[in-house]
C-alpha cells in the first residue's frame, strides 16, 4: 500500500508543478527549446577538366612503333528497312567500327533475305537494327603527322564516335510499323559482309596517361574507330617519352594525342550477327 500511496503522491506532485508554471497552458502543450544545427552550404559545381593537372611543359615522345599484322574486330550497328516480303530494301549505317567499312556495309546489306516482322500472322514492312561483328587485320601503319598537348583545364573531354554519313532521303520515307504494333522483328536469314582490302588515311584524337617513369599505361579514346582499339594499345605501349615534370620533379600525368595515320588494312568480314530487340530505330529521329 505504501508504493501506491508515494505513486499517487508523486504524480499530485507533477500536476501541481505544471499547473502552477502556467494555468492556461497544459502539460503536454509546452513548448521545448531544441537546438537545431545551421543548414550545410551549397557548392557550385565546376566544369572543370579532370584529366588536366600543372605541369613544366608538354612531355616529347622520344620513341614509338606502329605495330604491324594486328588482328582486329569490332561491331557494326545498321539499321536495315526489310519490306513485308523479307527483302532488305535499303541500310542505314549507325556505328561503323572501321574506316573504309560503310559503303561495303550498305551494298552487301541491300538485297538480303530476311524472315519478315509479323503482326499476328501478318507480314509487316519494317526497320530493323543489327550488330555485325566484323574481323581484319591491320597489316601496317605511318605515323602521317602528330601532335601532343596539354589537356584544357576548363574543357572536360567528350568521346566523339566515328562520323558515318548521312541517309538517303528516299529511305526515310519508306512505310514501316512501329515497333509497338509488331508481335515478331524481322529476322536475317544470312548475313554476309566483305570489305576488300584498303590503304585508309585514319585520325585518331586521344587521352593519354603518361607515367612519371616515361611509359603510357592507360588510355581514353576521344576520335577513334572503335575496331582499332586493339592496334591502338599496342602501338602506346611501344611509347618512349620525357617524364612529365612539376617544378622539376617527375609525375604521372594525362596529355592529348592527335595524330593521323597512313594505314593498310586487310579484307574484313562478318564473322556474327544479331537483332538488337532493344534498340528500336526511328528514321524521323534522323
Amino acid at each position: 500500500m505504501w508504493i501506491r500511496s508515494a505513486l499517487v503522491s508523486m504524480l499530485s506532485f507533477v500536476a501541481v508543478t505544471a499547473a502552477s508554471s502556467d494555468s492556461s497552458v497544459r502539460a503536454w502543450q509546452q513548448r521545448i527549446d531544441v537546438e537545431v544545427p545551421l543548414p550545410v552550404p551549397q557548392v557550385e559545381l565546376q566544369s572543370a577538366n579532370p584529366f588536366a593537372s600543372r605541369v613544366d611543359e608538354v612531355p616529347k615522345l622520344l620513341a614509338s612503333e606502329p605495330p604491324k599484322k594486328v588482328d582486329v574486330a569490332g561491331q557494326a550497328v545498321a539499321a536495315a528497312f526489310i519490306d513485308s516480303e523479307g527483302e532488305c530494301r535499303g541500310v542505314v549505317p549507325i556505328e561503323v567500327p572501321f574506316p573504309g567499312l560503310t559503303g561495303s556495309l550498305v551494298s552487301d546489306l541491300s538485297g538480303a533475305r530476311f524472315d519478315a516482322a509479323l503482326t499476328g500472322n501478318r507480314s509487316r514492312a519494317s526497320w530493323v537494327v543489327l550488330e555485325i561483328r566484323f574481323e581484319g587485320k591491320v597489316k601496317d601503319a605511318t605515323v602521317v603527322s602528330s601532335e601532343l598537348a596539354l589537356p584544357d583545364p576548363d574543357d572536360p573531354p567528350e568521346a566523339m564516335p566515328a562520323a558515318v554519313p548521312p541517309p538517303a532521303g528516299h529511305l526515310l520515307k519508306l512505310p514501316a510499323a512501329s515497333p509497338d504494333e509488331l508481335t515478331s522483328l524481322a529476322r536475317p536469314k544470312r548475313v554476309k559482309v566483305r570489305a576488300s582490302s584498303s590503304e585508309p588515311e585514319v585520325s585518331i584524337q586521344s587521352l593519354v596517361h603518361v607515367t612519371a617513369d616515361g611509359r603510357c599505361d592507360s588510355y581514353v579514346p576521344i576520335t577513334m574507330n572503335s575496331g582499332l582499339n586493339r592496334w591502338f594499345s599496342g602501338f602506346l605501349a611501344t611509347w618512349r617519352l620525357e617524364p612529365p615534370t612539376r617544378d622539376g620533379t617527375a609525375v604521372d600525368a594525362w596529355i592529348v594525342y592527335t595524330a593521323r595515320f597512313s594505314m593498310k588494312l586487310s579484307s574484313l568480314q562478318s564473322s556474327s550477327s544479331r537483332v538488337l530487340t532493344d534498340r528500336p530505330f526511328d528514321p524521323s529521329a534522323l
